[in-house]
């Protein structure tokens, strides 16, 4: 099976990067940009964007064929797309039932996927639905931002499973964005996206520019979704260091080569 801590880990250092000081401006909504601190904000709407992140996934769950569900998950080595259902839909319910103890741990993962391993995919869709609500609210209350990035990232992983692209551009991949962007890993970097935004990374030492790679490029990255020779291998004007391309991968790198 995935192994849960490392990713959990790593969505706790996405949440807080998220909600360090938004010193460099930006937050006040004066001028808003989809990767820069206006991306995130401190008192962004949790519950909405854990339901908007859960109705997102439904909605392309719904059209998965039987076949689908059973596709082995290339992101998540060890389980199938109807394993990563069983995870993300198992965090709604095990935080409205209590079931936290062990949170973020492997086993506590693992549970998950044998508890609902056997149960018809429109019953736990419906359980989840059911969860989905009191679940929203009570992340929110505690100002816990990482099931909704959790939720987001294996949509995308399952999407990449199936062949199916899509919703690169949701809210959520900006926050992720935003947050990754406050983490350095050596040298500052310079991102040239190709649809003509900024992302600028700190650091020490004199800039490096990364151009050609999209925001969703960057946060899948960033949470090993790819190899890292796939990251090695894109456009900088100088060649990251072993040390800043192990510190690229807080989460992996993928073993193999992922291509979304």
């Amino acid at each position: 099976m995935a192994s849960a801590e490392p990713e959990r880990e790593e969505l706790r250092l996405v949440a807080e990067l998220g909600q360090e000081d938004d010193a460099e401006g930006g937050a006040d909504g004066d001028e808003e940009t989809p990767h820069g601190d206006a991306a995130y904000d401190r008192t962004m709407q949790i519950a909405r964007l854990y339901r908007d992140a859960h109705r997102s996934f439904v909605e392309f769950a719904s059209t998965l064929g039987a076949d689908e569900w059973q596709t082995p998950s290339l992101c998540t080595p060890g389980w199938t797309v109807r394993d990563v259902l069983s995870h993300i839909a198992g965090v709604s319910i095990d935080i409205v039932e209590g079931n936290v103890e062990g949170a973020a741990t492997d086993p506590w993962t693992a549970l998950q996927v044998e508890r609902w391993r056997d149960t018809p995919v429109d019953e736990l869709l419906a359980r989840w639905e059911d969860a989905i609500g009191p679940a929203a609210d009570g992340i929110e209350f505690v100002g816990e931002v990482r099931p909704v990035f959790d939720c987001h990232t294996h949509e995308h992983d399952v999407r990449t499973a199936v062949g199916r692209p899509g919703n690169r551009d949701h809210e959520i991949v900006g926050v992720m964005a935003a947050g990754f962007s406050r983490s350095a890993v050596g040298r500052p970097i310079v991102i040239r996206t190709p649809d003509g935004d900024t992302i600028r990374m700190p650091g020490d030492g004199a800039p490096i520019e990364l151009r050609g790679v999209t925001a969703f490029e960057f946060v899948r990255s960033r949470l090993g979704r790819r190899s890292a020779a796939q990251v090695r291998a894109w456009d900088w004007s100088a060649a990251p260091t072993d040390d800043e391309l192990a510190a690229w991968f807080a989460f992996g790198p993928s073993e193999v080569p992922i291509d979304e």
